[in-house]
């Protein structure tokens, strides 16, 4: 089992990573995030994500459709975004779509054009274990990916507004103690999908907290590590 060190409380452009944690990695370079659609990957990994920006790393957000209510949940997911502190991308923008629409050569095309782009040094997206299809479209056409070039490749842990049983087995932890706030606001700007609908997302917190216990830390999002790239 991989046990990240990121516990350091960073401040954004003032305190360096220290030379063991997971921004330290990826100082001066781009982690790309992928997800279904908007709040999934702050469900997934907004701790994360605030972590390595606050450590001064580059952070895209892609979110591959908005199925629904274009303008409300664009601009939902722009606010997470800039509460995260990360750059966003809607690889289908300006109306709504389904990834299940797509065929499976222009999914992969998307994601092809968007890796060739930013030439990331990671890559965090759905898993293999998720129940939503259209979230597994996604995860196969991420891996499909790394033969345009090489990246690191995680994938983090099933999304959901409701919690329900789903196997993930994390075998690396981000500490996100520092964090944990953060990522919670961003998922509370996305109020078509909680607060509008009565729908809580503290669980996310508990998840955290647990994840936190495994490693001896408060809080901590889980990783299935893919891929690691040695130089």
């Amino acid at each position: 089992m991989n046990v990240v060190d990121a516990s350091a409380h960073f401040k954004r452009a003032t305190s360096a990573p220290s030379a063991s944690s997971f921004a330290a990695r990826y100082l001066g370079r781009t982690v790309l995030a992928v997800g279904a659609h908007p709040d999934d990957i702050e469900l997934g990994i907004g701790g994360t994500m605030a972590l390595l920006a606050n450590a001064g790393v580059r952070v895209l957000m892609a979110i591959v459709s908005v199925p629904a209510e274009y303008e409300l949940r664009a601009g939902e997911a722009r606010d997470s975004a800039a509460i995260l502190g990360c750059e966003l991308r809607i690889l289908l923008a300006g109306g709504c779509r389904r990834i299940e629409d797509l065929k499976n050569y222009q999914l992969v095309g998307l994601l092809d054009e968007l890796v060739k782009e930013s030439r990331p040094a990671a890559v965090l997206t759905h898993g293999s274990t998720d129940f939503h299809l259209d979230h597994l479209a996604v995860y196969h056409a991420t891996v499909s990916a790394q033969r345009n070039t090489q990246f690191d490749l995680y994938s983090y842990v099933p999304t959901m507004t409701r919690p329900m049983p789903v196997p993930f087995e994390p075998n690396a932890y981000v500490d996100i103690s520092s964090t944990i706030d953060t990522k919670l606001q961003a998922i509370a700007a996305h109020r078509s999908q909680f607060h509008l609908r009565g729908l809580p997302f503290e669980f996310y917190r508990d998840l955290a907290r647990v994840n936190g216990h495994m490693v001896g830390v408060d809080y901590a999002e889980g990783l299935a590590a893919r891929k690691i790239v040695f130089a």
